[in-house]
């Protein structure tokens, strides 16, 4: 980041109306404090439950600058932990893999079960001699667990420690969307997309309405600009329409959240929760994308679908139609995902310094980069 710009500086420039300089879009060391402070210090989604479906399945992960891993437990359970061995900190898993036992470290032996209890200390007192407490050690009871919650499938991690209760965090989208029933929800269809840009311009093109019918002229046509509201309550900031028609094959065909109000039946609201879940609800489903920052101009992009029922989500009879629901979401992320590698590559190579933000359209944008600018103005914990 430019040395001029101090952190308290962007908070002002952001709340006066004029985005965040380009350099916090390719810096390293901002990315750096990025993650010891928007994402280390709120509640931030890596993932669904599904990701570890059976007992013993394990994710890794680098997230907020920790390595992670996400366990299904005997129990069922979905748990988070510091992916390290409590004895010397050896990473104890490096890749995705299912139906383990336990956890053994690949140093010294130490073994975990699932639920993270520390079982197992290989000669610890001595040869043969596994009893920690006949060696004198103080052990821990096992993993370093991370601070998690799971809303709707979704798992949600606070590395930090430090964020406001979870429930206190989700209870505005809840009371938002209290109309669906999420409660019939599978997960339908799963993609992953590669983007090079930085994460934070995957977020804003996702809640700038603004450029729909320069960049969509396809969604334009269903989902116009003109009809949009712009939402900023809390940590949600996005836009919805009151007026979507899609004229695909999968209209009408998958099944609608039950008793919704004949007034939310052409709604769609396409929000961020602060700071990488976008989500999306219309009549008929839930998608979500879990950004995922790779480093200053790099990200990931996990999408998922969720429609109402297993069968919906499983037959045969309506794979044609979760693919074709599947397929309008990719034309318009396709042409979202060139725009944004462009947007990055102007980043690096124009005099570019600051955005000048429409409050008519760029609000939810303004409300996001504000939001960046106060936890980099905090101090990581």
């Amino acid at each position: 980041m430019a040395q001029s710009n101090s952190y308290d500086e962007l908070v002002t420039q952001t709340h006066n109306g004029h985005g965040l300089p380009a350099s916090c879009y390719k810096d390293q060391a901002f990315y750096e404090r990025e993650l010891k402070t928007a994402f280390a210090n709120n509640w931030a989604c890596i993932g669904t439950v599904n990701d570890v479906p059976e007992a013993g399945d394990i994710k890794t992960m680098v997230f907020a600058g920790a390595s992670l891993l996400m366990v299904r437990g005997r129990d069922g359970e979905v748990r988070v932990f510091h992916n390290y061995c409590r004895h010397r900190g050896l990473r104890l898993v490096n890749e995705p893999c299912a139906k383990r036992n336990r956890l053994v470290c690949p140093y010294h032996g130490w073994m975990y079960e699932l639920d993270g209890a520390l079982i197992r200390t290989p000669h610890v007192a001595g040869p043969d001699d596994h009893d920690g407490e006949k060696a004198g050690i103080d052990l821990p009871d096992g993993l370093h667990g991370v601070r998690m919650a799971v809303w709707n499938q979704l798992v949600f991690v606070n590395v930090s420690g430090t964020a406001d209760e979870f429930s206190s965090v989700i209870s505005v989208l809840e009371e938002r969307w209290s109309d669906y029933d999420f409660s019939g929800l599978h997960e339908a269809e799963v993609s992953t997309y590669g983007v090079g840009c930085n994460w934070k311009l995957a977020v804003e093109n996702f809640i700038d309405v603004y450029h729909v019918p320069y960049v969509h002229p396809g969604l334009e046509k269903y989902n116009s600009f003109r009809d949009h509201y712009m939402v900023h309550d809390g940590l949600l900031s996005g836009e919805g329409n009151n007026n979507v028609e899609p004229t695909d094959d999968a209209v009408g065909k998958l099944p609608e959240f039950p008793n919704l109000p004949e007034e939310k039946r052409h709604t769609l609201e396409a929000l961020s929760l602060f700071p990488n879940l976008l989500i999306t609800v219309t009549v008929d489903y839930l998608r979500v994308i879990i950004v995922e920052p790779l480093g200053p101009e790099a990200c990931r992009e996990h999408v998922k679908i969720f429609v109402n029922g297993e069968h919906a989500a499983t037959s045969s009879e309506l794979a044609e139609h979760r693919t074709q629901l599947r397929l309008r979401f990719e034309e318009f992320n396709n042409e979202d995902v060139e725009i944004a590698e462009e947007l990055q590559r102007s980043m690096n190579g124009s005099a570019f310094q600051k955005a000048y933000l429409s409050p008519a359209f760029d609000k939810a944008v303004q409300t996001f980069q504000m939001r960046i600018a106060e936890a980099v103005a905090q101090e990581p914990d």
